[in-house]
């Protein structure tokens, strides 16, 4: 399995768009029973071919350790869904938004006709690398195809990780017009 370019584009393009920090998000891809997975640490605008590791979905083996620590959660979300990648950021407006609603519910053209019914904000004790997180995101991204988790960030999911950039770069556009919409007094909450 060798998708090293795919992960470099769009970890670079994810700290480039201000969605992650230097340090932040992870990115899988599914390849049958196993996964690509960002090893833990890493930074994804700065990824090698020693930060992508190769591990199984469903058990454990030597390289799990050196997976980001939210393997439970890609695990999850490739147990319950028919995803081919994962992205996982910290976007900040839709993190923003997520303090105070449930769903956030684009109000742009764009972001109504990509996401028709918003995306589901989730509460859970443990928003980092839980088994919380896990089974709350998984029904949901049966639905949508991206999840916020209060306080902690998006998973979104695609057939690749272009598709699920796309999905994480469009919501978090969407949730900056509709912050700047909220802050200049023209949509009530």
């Amino acid at each position: 399995m060798n998708h090293l370019r795919a992960f470099q584009t769009v970890g670079a393009d994810l700290f480039t768009a201000g969605l992650n920090n230097s340090h932040s998000g992870n990115l899988s891809m599914r390849d049958n029973r196993m996964m690509a997975i960002t090893r833990t640490g890493s930074m994804l605008h700065r990824l090698a071919a020693t930060d992508i590791v190769e591990t199984l979905i469903d058990g454990e083996d030597a390289e799990t350790k050196r997976a980001s620590r939210e393997i439970p959660v890609h695990r999850a979300i490739y147990d319950g869904t028919s995803a081919g990648a994962i992205v996982h950021a910290h976007a900040p407006h839709a993190i923003a938004l997520g303090f105070r609603f449930d769903r956030i519910v684009p109000a742009d053209g764009e972001g109504r006709y990509y996401f028709p019914e918003g995306a589901p904000v989730i509460e859970v004790a443990n928003s980092i690398a839980s088994s919380e997180v896990a089974a709350a995101v998984v029904p949901l991204l049966k639905r949508v195809p991206i999840v916020v988790v209060r306080g902690h960030g998006t998973f979104a999911i695609g057939a690749d990780l272009e598709e699920a950039f796309h999905w994480t770069s469009s919501f978090d556009h969407s949730a900056h017009i509709l912050l700047l919409a909220h802050q200049a007094g023209m949509l009530r909450a």
